[in-house]
């Protein structure tokens, strides 16, 4: 039973760390509002930027880095040497992530969505593009990473938007 849950969670990795993004996110929105203190926004953008382009950048990083293999499965691809060159790209934005998080300077934070969201997009353009014309659509190509890869920038993009002084 406990590996099941394990494996799901490590399956689903961005999913969980979405979710938990989400609800620390409106625990904190909830607690702003009460305080009447700051952008009720903030929290949430701070999750989604330490939790799922943080971590999860890092993530990435250990799955395309040193468990090729398993990470291109799930994609419905073939291993590649390109899966360092994916890896390190995800520890670029782990760190960017995790640095935006704690960061005061909404320019430094817009820089990293924006290039979160360009990448991310990309990816799901480069998703569609595959179930198109290779059919694939294994989880990790057509489940909810590629609704991530569409939803998640839309909504920091959106976040950081709101969170302007006003």
């Amino acid at each position: 039973m406990i590996d099941n849950v394990i494996a799901w969670i490590l399956e689903n990795a961005f999913l969980v760390l979405f979710t938990l993004s989400c609800l620390l996110g409106i625990v904190g929105f909830v607690r702003r509002a009460n305080a009447k203190k700051g952008s009720v926004w903030e929290p949430l953008t701070f999750w989604l930027l330490l939790l799922f382009v943080g971590f999860g950048g890092i993530y990435g990083f250990v799955t395309h880095g040193f468990m090729g293999e398993i990470a291109a499965k799930a994609i419905g691809w073939a291993d590649s040497p390109f899966q360092w060159e994916v890896a390190v790209a995800n520890l670029v934005f782990g760190v960017l992530g995790v640095l935006a998080a704690f960061s005061r300077s909404r320019g430094f934070r817009f820089a990293t969505i924006v290039g979160f969201s360009v990448w991310f997009w990309g990816d799901a353009a480069g998703h569609v593009y595959q179930m198109i014309t290779a059919d694939d659509f294994a989880p990790g190509n057509a489940g909810t990473w590629f609704w991530l890869d569409v939803v998640t920038p839309a909504i920091m993009l959106i976040l950081h938007a709101a969170n302007r002084k006003s």
